[in-house]
């Protein structure tokens, strides 16, 4: 049986989520800031299982960190893996259109 791994969600992760819903709740409805809301947050979830089953991140280059992304419609969820701790630590969550060098101010 596959081992499940702790989700920690970073302080940076929860403000860009509450960005995105304030957004939505500011140019779509409440129901689809809802909808969207609870699908990131469902995806975050399921990270606590094999969560190296995600893609690499392209375009941010750390010898020392490896940082995956799990898609959710537009919206990348970025985190890393800490392999002897059984550790997912989610560390953004972003629009994927999103310039990389502005993610890089945030990554690196």
């Amino acid at each position: 049986m596959a081992q499940t791994y702790q989700v920690v969600v970073t302080p940076q992760a929860e403000e860009s989520l509450d960005a995105i819903v304030g957004y939505l709740l500011e140019t779509a409805s409440d129901a689809v800031a809802e909808r969207v809301r609870a699908g990131i947050i469902e995806e975050i979830r399921g990270l606590s299982n094999m969560p190296q089953r995600h893609g690499l991140l392209q375009g941010v280059d750390n010898l020392l960190i490896t940082y995956r992304r799990a898609l959710k419609w537009s919206y990348r969820i970025i985190f890393t893996v800490e392999e002897e701790d059984f550790l997912v630590l989610v560390i953004e969550i972003d629009h994927g259109k999103r310039n990389p060098e502005e993610l890089k101010n945030v990554l690196l």
